[in-house]
C-alpha cells in the first residue's frame, strides 16, 4: 500500500527563512520593553538641584583646555534614546541588535563614575603637619599618585563620586555572560537591571512561538493512497479498490 509523505519540501524551504522569522518576532516582542528601559533611564536622571552645584556652573570661554562637561538634566535626558539595529547572521546563529544609548558627555559621566573606584580616587592623605593649611603626602613610598595627580583639589574625585548615587549591578541569569563592572551604572544600566528579566522572558517566548508555529506548518503527514486491483480466472471476475 503506497504512502505519500507531505511536508518535507516545506521544511527544507522554511529552514532558510526561520532566522529572519525569529528575528522579526524577537524584535517585535522586545521593542516595547526596550522603549520602557529608555523611559525608565530618563526618569533616573537627577535634576540640576540634585547634584553638586559646581557641576552646573557655566563653563568659561577663556579656558585653554578641554573643560569638564557641564551637567544639565535636559541635555542628559535628550541624549538617551532607543535604536533598533540590524540582524546579524553567523555560522552558528544570529544576533539581534536593539539597544538604548546615552550619548551626552555629562550623562556618560553620571552613568559610570565610580565603577572602578566606588569611593572615588583619593590618592593623598591630608596631614595637619604645617599648621591649619596642612600638606599632602603620598599614600606609600612607592605611590606615583603625586606625580600623576595635579588637581588643585586632590580629593575632587572622591568628593564627586561620594555625592552620587551608588551604581547598580546587573542580576545574574543562567546562560547569560556576566558584564562585570562594565554593566554597572545609574541610568541605562539601572533601568536594564530592573527590566532585563522581562526582556529575556519575552525573547524566550518569541523563540518558543517560532518553533511551535514552524513545527505546525511543516508537520509530516502520512497520506494513504487507494490502490486499484483486479483478478480474473475461470468463472471468476473481481474488481475493486483497496484503501
Amino acid at each position: 500500500m503506497p504512502a505519500k509523505v507531505v511536508g518535507v519540501e516545506d521544511v527544507l524551504k522554511g529552514l532558510s527563512f526561520i532566522s529572519e522569522d525569529m528575528y522579526g518576532r524577537i524584535k517585535a516582542a522586545i521593542k516595547p520593553a526596550m522603549l520602557n528601559v529608555e523611559t525608565k533611564a530618563k526618569g533616573f536622571v537627577p535634576s540640576n538641584n540634585e547634584i553638586l552645584s559646581g557641576w552646573t556652573k557655566p563653563i568659561s570661554s577663556a579656558v585653554e583646555y578641554r573643560p569638564f562637561p557641564k551637567y544639565d538634566s535636559t541635555n542628559v535626558k535628550g541624549g538617551i534614546g532607543f535604536k533598533e539595529g540590524k540582524n546579524r547572521i553567523f555560522a552558528n546563529g544570529f544576533q539581534v541588535e536593539s539597544y538604548v544609548y546615552n550619548i551626552s558627555a555629562a550623562g556618560r559621566i553620571y552613568e559610570t563614575a565610580g565603577r572602578l573606584n566606588p569611593e572615588g580616587r583619593a590618592p593623598f592623605q591630608m596631614l595637619p603637619s604645617k599648621g591649619a593649611s596642612g600638606t599632602y603626602t603620598k599614600r606609600s613610598p612607592k605611590s606615583r599618585a603625586y606625580e600623576e595627580y595635579k588637581s588643585n583639589n586632590p580629593f575632587a574625585g572622591q568628593q564627586f563620586v561620594s555625592a552620587l548615587e551608588k551604581v547598580t549591578s546587573q542580576p545574574k541569569f543562567k546562560g547569560v555572560r556576566s558584564t562585570g563592572r562594565k554593566g554597572k551604572g545609574r541610568l541605562i544600566y539601572k533601568a536594564w537591571a530592573q527590566d532585563s528579566p522581562k526582556v529575556y522572558d519575552l525573547i524566550i517566548k518569541a523563540i518558543n512561538n517560532t518553533a511551535i508555529d514552524f513545527y505546525k506548518s511543516t508537520e509530516i503527514k502520512k497520506e494513504t493512497l487507494p490502490t486499484e486491483f483486479s483478478f480474473s480466472g475461470p468463472g471468476v471476475n473481481i474488481r475493486g479498490v483497496a484503501a
